[in-house]
């Protein structure tokens, strides 16, 4: 088991000192949170919905997601294009008044009113009167103006015209009690991007629903739905141009399958998404909410026994960059190596690392304001001491405590050859000078801060000694559970000196390029200091104004890199595709001859560079 020199002053630093809060810490006033996914909860007997609806209650989840779709438990309640089953219908109704009830107001849903998977009877939704009415000709679901029309009847028949039996008769629009949004779709153009086809319907559905069917009226959000499918680490599917530039979208949701692996962590690919300042949150920030609306557990090098580990891991770094979620997906069934959770198992099972980082969601931060459409809970927000260590390590892991892909606030807060460079442990640039091993003169040649130049060298720090009151409770050095004298200056060798980067007393670590140092740092003359202007996230109109070095397309500061090449709208055929050289004729909406059926990847853990979905057209 291994324990860096620098975890023994970890404690101590934690109770005396001021100086660890790290600068990318979550400080707004808002409330995060945490939900979970669960398909078919209508379809269970209402003593069992009832006991599974209490035990997510109970585990401080704010949001169940539901789905309207036909599966193994149940059928879709429209039986033939605009013929709806209202037994079926009251069922959900059923759910939305249990979940008000048991929840007592505290705990909301989101409807996803449909699934694209039931376009192909895929991942176990039966293909539905839509699936056959377009007979595998899966983007002219979305380019098709006719079948447009007909998914417009659907979600204003569901949410205008069927009356509820449990809310005196009310329609689901109103609802704004227990309804807190509704997606789009579920994953619309699942699998495929960029969107090759139709691209008018994201906002033509999202416009629908917020002003036709009132919505927006009633403050329940209008959702994205997670686009084009799982999200690939560094691409854009779930939050293309398109979703921040159309009005009616309120949230983005993000959908995303990630496994730890010998660099990273379970919560490394989320930690990087949602950095402060990137791209990705200054372009929402006070325009569009961000939720993670899927994230799950996927079985990783490590083997099954790290599920809870891995769970509570994406978790703690949602929490920690204040991005709401909800896990995909709980159950009452058996789990074995699947990312499934059963919420009714105790708490030794996965679900006792689930139900501990949703209470943790409960109080965590967020830089975005969820107000309108779920309110605070009753309880303060969590302070901002430090980043909480995962409680869920097996025994057996080879290490405990700051490897790479770990989560890290501070500079002690990895292993001594690796830097903590926005919230995560990473091994630093070879080109760079300051880690162990590298020469230092302690003037132009630095070591970083979690290190110390000793006779011309970067070494690790000295240990503190543990406290006396520890050493005779048979507590040892390096112990977690334990505690650190403070400093005695005429008996110790120079030990490294962290501080509040906040409060501008950072010598800072060295760097060649904005790119070494954390997100809101900027490299001045070969160290990092502090940005307050030019900095990335921040707006600009040139890259001279940047001292990130660029200014993207979007007019925000970024790093300078070579822009990634997505796949193409010509690399696919599709019938009504801009950009389609092979099959257009004429003008980008000139369908082709021949039907298109598109061939999906299975949902599986997602890499850079990975599947991406190909059509091919029918002979």
């Amino acid at each position: 088991m291994y324990f860096p020199k620098a975890l023994t002053c970890l404690i101590s630093l934690l109770y005396l000192s001021t100086s660890v809060l790290a600068s990318l810490r979550i400080t707004a006033d808002h409330h995060s949170f945490g939900g979970v996914n669960y398909p078919s909860l209508q379809y269970l007997e209402p003593t069992q919905r009832d006991e599974v609806i209490q035990a997510i209650v109970n585990s401080n989840a704010r949001v169940i997601r539901l789905f309207i779709r036909g599966d193994k438990y149940g059928p879709d309640p429209e039986t033939g294009l605009g013929i709806f089953n209202h037994n079926t219908l009251d069922q959900f109704d059923d759910i939305l008044a249990a979940i008000y009830r048991i929840g007592k107001g505290t705990v909301k849903v989101i409807i996803a009113p449909h699934d694209a998977h039931a376009l192909r009877g895929s991942n176990d939704v039966l293909c539905d009167v839509y699936c056959e009415h377009i007979n595998e000709a899966f983007l002219d679901f979305y380019s098709n103006l006719e079948n447009r029309k007909l998914y417009k009847d659907r979600l204003t028949h569901l949410f205008t015209k069927y009356r509820s039996k449990n809310f005196n008769g009310a329609t689901w629009n109103t609802l704004k009690d227990v309804i807190m949004g509704v997606d789009l779709q579920n994953e619309p153009w699942s699998g495929v991007w960029p969107i090759v086809a139709g691209e008018a319907w994201l906002c033509d559905i999202a416009t629908h629903l917020k002003e036709t069917i009132g919505l927006g009226a009633n403050n329940i959000a209008v959702i994205t739905g997670g686009l084009s499918g799982p999200q690939m680490p560094g691409g854009t599917q779930n939050f293309p141009d398109s979703a921040f530039e159309c009005d009616a979208i309120d949230v983005i949701a993000i959908h995303g399958y990630y496994a730890a692996s010998a660099e990273t962590s379970a919560g490394t690919n989320w930690a990087n998404m949602f950095l402060p300042g990137n791209t990705l949150t200054s372009r929402a920030l006070g325009k569009k909410l961000l939720l993670v609306e899927e994230m799950s557990y996927i079985k990783s090098v490590n083997g099954i026994h790290y599920k809870k580990a891995e769970v509570w891991d994406q978790g703690n770094a949602l929490n920690y960059r204040g991005i709401p979620w909800l896990y995909s997906k709980v159950t009452t069934e058996g789990e074995g190596t699947s990312s499934n959770i059963n919420i009714l198992f105790a708490s030794r099972f996965a679900i006792g690392a689930l139900k501990d980082v949703l209470t943790r969601a409960f109080a965590s931060r967020s830089n975005f304001d969820w107000s309108r459409f779920l309110a605070a809970p009753k309880v303060g927000l969590s302070n901002l001491t430090h980043l909480a260590l995962n409680p869920f390590i097996p025994n057996q892991s080879p290490c405990t405590f700051g490897c790479p892909g770990w989560l890290c606030d501070a500079a002690d807060g990895c292993e001594p050859d690796l830097v903590c460079r926005n919230s995560v442990c990473q091994k630093p640039d070879e080109k760079t000078l300051g880690f162990v091993g590298k020469e230092c003169d302690g003037h132009r040649k630095l070591c970083h801060e979690n290190l110390q130049c000793i006779g011309g060298v970067c070494e690790e720090c000295t240990a503190r000694e543990t406290r006396e009151e520890d050493k005779e409770l048979g507590i040892k050095a390096g112990s977690i559970s334990g505690t650190c004298s403070v400093d005695d200056p005429f008996r110790m060798r120079p030990i490294c000196q962290y501080c509040d980067k906040s409060a501008k007393e950072c010598r800072g670590n060295p760097c060649l390029s904005a790119q070494h140092c954390d997100a809101d740092e900027y490299c001045d003359w070969g160290v990092c200091k502090t940005c307050t202007s030019g900095c990335l996230g921040m707006s600009c109109k040139s890259s001279s104004k940047c001292k990130t070095g660029y200014c993207n397309v979007f007019g925000k500061c970024d790093y300078p890199k070579k822009p990634k090449r997505p796949m193409r709208p010509e690399d696919y055929t599709g019938r009504r595709g801009p950009g389609s050289r092979g099959g257009l004729k004429q003008g980008p909406s000139r369908p082709m001859d021949n039907v298109v059926r598109v061939n999906i990847p299975k949902e599986g853990v997602i890499e850079t560079g990975g599947p991406v979905a190909t059509a091919t057209g029918a002979k």
